[in-house]
């Protein structure tokens, strides 16, 4: 069981505190990083913080934001945190701060731990970091209608260690072959305790929550998945 942005059903996306809260129930953690205007790698899923697009803005001023009785955080300050990250590198072509070569990628890359995975909706940004940190773990993120059996075959080709698909494309045949090509399968954002366990049933290794305490706390079994 991951984290999704920290802990949301609980704390504001991405902020310290949810993320260390999450830490203490779940085996893994996804965040979402961006690069400020002055070069931080900030912690925020959307392209904007508050109306404050994140490329366009330098740290001293997001760091004063306001996200519900929480500030923004900074990479750097979880690094220590004893948990798996899934590290998403936000850095589609179609956002503001999109960087064609795919140093916010490499930048996150030379910060992740070991046991820590990058990972990214755009594959060109992954797949460089398996070029430039060939003992790092990466991932391929898909959404429809990107079909996860061609993701399925890019990792391969590539060596990605992992896909993570969207829980609805998540089947058995998936799961099947997934196993066969010895690429990890993790399923986002699942919310539902029943559905979790038919994933975990399936061979997921990893799935990815805003809800991991309830979760498991719903179906204590659910402790044991990862």
């Amino acid at each position: 069981m991951w984290g999704h942005r920290g802990w949301p059903f609980r704390y504001p996306d991405n902020v310290e505190a949810g993320i260390r809260a999450a830490a203490g129930v779940a085996g893994g953690v996804e965040i979402d990083v961006r690069r400020s205007s002055d070069g931080r790698l900030v912690l925020s899923h959307d392209p904007d913080l508050q109306g404050l697009v994140v490329a366009d803005r330098p740290w001293s001023e997001l760091a004063r934001l306001d996200l519900g009785g929480h500030g923004p955080a900074l990479l750097d300050d979880v690094l220590d945190i004893p948990v798996t990250l899934d590290l998403e590198v936000k850095n589609d072509p179609w956002e503001p701060g999109h960087e064609p070569d795919h140093r916010i990628a490499r930048d996150v890359a030379d910060r992740a731990r070991s046991g820590d995975v990058v990972t990214s909706f755009w594959w060109p940004s992954v797949d460089a970091v398996r070029q430039s940190h060939p003992d790092l773990a990466t991932g391929l993120l898909v959404a429809s209608p990107i079909d996860p059996h061609a993701a399925l075959r890019h990792a391969v080709d590539l060596g990605h260690r992992s896909i993570a698909p969207h829980w609805t494309l998540i089947d058995d045949v998936l799961a099947g072959a997934t196993r066969r090509e010895g690429v990890d399968l993790i399923a986002w954002t699942v919310d539902d305790a029943p559905e979790a366990l038919r994933l975990a049933g399936l061979g997921a290794a990893a799935i990815i929550t805003n809800r991991p305490g309830e979760l498991i706390a719903e179906d204590p079994t659910l402790k044991d998945t990862t």
